[in-house]
């Protein structure tokens, strides 16, 4: 699987590309490079997908967010605005082996991380509700630890 792309509301670093949200994210639309945007939208310009955990603060996105996953063949596109609130659950352990990956779809009590002790016993992280993995961050540190960032069902708009 590729890495997701990862389009921000005023970053500190942008990137080559940008995607004009309308009608509150009802319309979207990818611009191209030299293609200027002259109306009420909001333009929203790619970032490195590691600079995620950036645009959080306690839990809450502090500006809009798109993420672009691709995956066999197939398109996903979610839209985050300001204020969202995400649920944050960290695998640690001797050695952790993430099942999900960023973008899928995951229900109450699903297993997220498989962890090893250093005696070799194999544990589990389950997720404490249904939704949606956004980011997966992996933190360097002596043990293996990673961050999953999941997007509640409550929170998703419809």
């Amino acid at each position: 699987m590729r890495y997701p792309k990862l389009y921000v509301e005023k970053p500190k670093k942008p990137e080559k590309g940008k995607v004009v949200i309308e009608k509150d994210g009802k319309v979207i639309r990818f611009l191209e490079d030299n293609e200027e945007y002259e109306g009420e939208g909001k333009i929203l310009y790619k970032v490195i997908y590691d600079d995620f955990p950036e645009y959080i603060l306690m839990n809450e996105l502090i500006c809009d967010i798109l993420l672009y996953y691709e995956f066999g063949g197939a398109k996903q596109i979610t839209y985050l605005k300001k204020g969202t609130k995400l649920l944050e659950v960290l695998a640690e352990g001797y050695k952790v082996y993430p099942i999900v990956d960023f973008g899928c779809r995951i229900l109450e009590n699903h297993r997220l991380a498989a962890i090893q002790t250093r005696k070799g016993e194999i544990r589990f992280i389950n997720t404490p509700v249904n939704g949606i993995v956004v980011f997966l961050q992996e933190i360097p540190h002596k043990r293996e630890n990673y961050k999953f960032y999941i997007l509640p069902d409550k929170e998703i708009e419809c």
